[in-house]
C-alpha cells in the first residue's frame, strides 16, 4: 500500500471517530455504533482484511493497531475503543 493511501485511510477512522464522540455527545447510540462499524469496516480494508477471514481476537487486535497507527499522526493521545463500544452486542 502506498503511504498516501495509509495517510487517507487514516484521516478517515480520526475523522470517523470525531464524528462517534460528537453522536456519543449528543447520546445518539445508533448512531454512534453505526460509526464504530464504519471505522472496523475502514480498518479492515486499510489492511485487506475480510471479516470471514479472523477470528474476533484478531479483528481486535487489527482494530487496535489501526486505530493507534491513525492517531499517531495527529497527537500522542490514542482513543481505543473496548468490545462494547466497537459495535459488539
Amino acid at each position: 500500500m502506498h503511504s498516501a493511501d495509509a495517510t487517507s485511510y487514516a484521516w478517515i477512522i480520526r475523522t470517523l471517530v470525531t464524528c462517534r464522540e460528537e453522536a456519543d455527545r449528543l447520546k445518539l447510540g445508533d448512531l454512534s455504533n453505526l460509526i464504530n462499524m464504519a471505522v472496523l469496516q475502514t480498518a479492515l480494508d486499510w489492511e485487506g482484511e475480510e471479516p470471514s477471514n479472523g477470528n474476533e481476537t484478531s479483528l481486535d487486535a487489527l482494530l487496535r493497531l489501526k486505530m493507534k497507527l491513525a492517531f499517531s499522526e495527529r497527537s500522542d493521545n490514542v482513543v481505543l475503543l473496548n468490545s462494547k463500544t466497537a459495535g459488539e452486542a
